[in-house]
C-alpha cells in the first residue's frame, strides 16, 4: 500500500559523507581537535557543585513530576538565564534570526521532521480536545524534543524543482540568492530519554525537560555552501565554549551512529573534570537535501 511504501521510505537514511569514519562502534569516532586542558581533575563533580550552591531540588521535583523531575533554584536559575542570553547575543551578532518556537506541534508535521524511532523513544504525545463541532475527533500533538523540529517546518518544503535554483514551498518561494538563512531557536525541550538508564543521569544531566539554544541553517545545494555553513555552525559552538572557558574536543561520529537525516555529524564533547570524562554538549549535522 501507499502507506507501507511511505513508512519504508522513512527508514532510508541519508548518503554518508566520505570523511565519516565507517564503523558501528563509537570507540572509532575520530577526534578532530581538542581545546584546553582536558586532563585536569578536580575534587567536585557537577552533581556536587549544584548541591553546594543549593541550585536544585530533585527530591521535590521527582515527587511532583516523576523520575528526573527537578526544581532549579536561586543562583542556578540566574546562571542558566545568563548563559542563554549570552548565546542569543552571540548568534544575533552573527546574523542569526532568533525564533522562540512552539512547544508542541501537530502530528502530521512531526511525522515530517522526526524519525520513526523518536516517536517510541523520545517524544511525548498530547491529546488536545477539539472544540469544532464539524471535527469531533481529538487532535494529537507532540511536545518538541528540540526547537529544530518546529523550525524545520517553518517553511515546510513540499516540492523541489531540480531544474532551477528555486525551492517551492507551501506558502512561499526561497531563491538561491536568499540563502543561507540562519535561524537561532530557543525553547524548552521535552524528551523521554527511553533507553538511557545506563547513561549518566545523575544531577540535572539527561533530564526530561530542559532549555536549549539551536542553530538551524538552510543553505543552497549548489557549490560547497552547505559544508561551509556546517563548519561555521560548529565553529560558533566552539567559540561559545571558549568564551565560557570550557575545555572540549570535536568528534567526527562514526557512520553507524548517525541519524537517518545526517550525512555527517560533529559532536562537541566538554571535559567534565569531576567525572573524569567527556560528555556531549553539542551535535552539529549536515543533512544536505534529505529533509
Amino acid at each position: 500500500s501507499e502507506n507501507e511504501r511511505n513508512m519504508a521510505l522513512y527508514e532510508i537514511g541519508n548518503l554518508v559523507h566520505e570523511s565519516v569514519p565507517i564503523s558501528d562502534n563509537e570507540d572509532f569516532n575520530k577526534i578532530e581537535r581538542i581545546f584546553g586542558d582536558c586532563y585536569i581533575r578536580k575534587i567536585y563533580s557537577h552533581i556536587d557543585l549544584i548541591h553546594m550552591i543549593d541550585g536544585h531540588d530533585s527530591e521535590r521535583g521527582a515527587l511532583i513530576a516523576g523520575p528526573r523531575g527537578y526544581f532549579m533554584k536561586g543562583p542556578a536559575v540566574f546562571l542558566e538565564q545568563a548563559i542563554i542570553q549570552l548565546a542569543l547575543r552571540v548568534l544575533n551578532d552573527k546574523g542569526f534570526e532568533i525564533l522562540y518556537t512552539p512547544f508542541f506541534i501537530r502530528k502530521e508535521i512531526m511525522q515530517e521532521v522526526a524519525q520513526l524511532s523518536q516517536f517510541d523513544e523520545e517524544l511525548y504525545e498530547v491529546v488536545c480536545k477539539n472544540d469544532k463541532p464539524d471535527e469531533p475527533t481529538d487532535e494529537v500533538k507532540y511536545f518538541i524534543a528540540t526547537s529544530e523540529q518546529a523550525i524545520a517546518a517553518f517553511h515546510r518544503f513540499v516540492n523541489v524543482n531540480l531544474s532551477f535554483e528555486i525551492c517551492c514551498c507551501s506558502d512561499e518561494w526561497l531563491e538561491s540568492k536568499q540563502l543561507p538563512i540562519r535561524y537561532c531557536g530557543i525553547s524548552s525541550c521535552f524528551r523521554q530519554e527511553a533507553g538511557s538508564c545506563d547513561l549518566d543521569t545523575c544531577g540535572i544531566f539527561r533530564v526530561y525537560q530542559f532549555e536549549k539554544i539551536e542553530q538551524f541553517c538552510i543553505s543552497s545545494r549548489h557549490g560547497n555552501q552547505s559544508w561551509q555553513v556546517f563548519e561555521e555552525m560548529i565553529g560558533n559552538a566552539e567559540e561559545f565554549n571558549k568564551l565560557l572557558g570550557i575545555p572540549y574536543r570535536i568528534v567526527n561520529i562514526v557512520s553507524g551512529k548517525l541519524s537517518n537525516v545526517a550525512s555527517k555529524q560533529f559532536d562537541l564533547e566538554a571535559w567534565f573534570p569531576g567525572s573524569g570524562k567527556f560528555c556531549e554538549l553539542v551535535s552539529c549535522s549536515n543533512c544536505l537535501d534529505y529533509q
